[in-house]
C-alpha cells in the first residue's frame, strides 16, 4: 500500500501484519488464514482531531488493498 505516500507513518510488524498511524487516527491491517483461503482484517480507530482528506484517501487505499488479489 501506499500509505506513506499520504502522510502516513507505517510499521511493518510482520509479513502479515502492519501497523498506521496517521493524523488523528491509527490502525492496523492483518492477513488471517493460510495461502489459499485468507481474509484481509482491518482495525482502525479515529479520534475527533483527524484531517478529513488524509483519512478518506487512506481509507480508499485500504478498501483498495482489501478488494485485490494481492496478499
Amino acid at each position: 500500500m501506499t500509505l506513506t505516500n499520504l502522510g502516513v507513518m507505517v510499521t511493518q510488524l510482520n509479513n502479515y501484519k502492519m501497523r498506521f498511524v496517521g493524523a488523528g487516527f491509527a490502525g492496523e491491517c492483518e492477513l488471517l488464514g493460510n495461502q489459499r483461503e485468507y481474509v484481509k482484517l482491518v482495525r482502525m480507530s479515529v479520534n475527533s482531531d483527524y484531517e478529513h482528506d488524509q483519512l478518506v484517501r487512506a481509507q480508499e487505499l485500504i478498501a483498495e488493498w482489501q478488494r485485490s488479489e494481492e496478499k
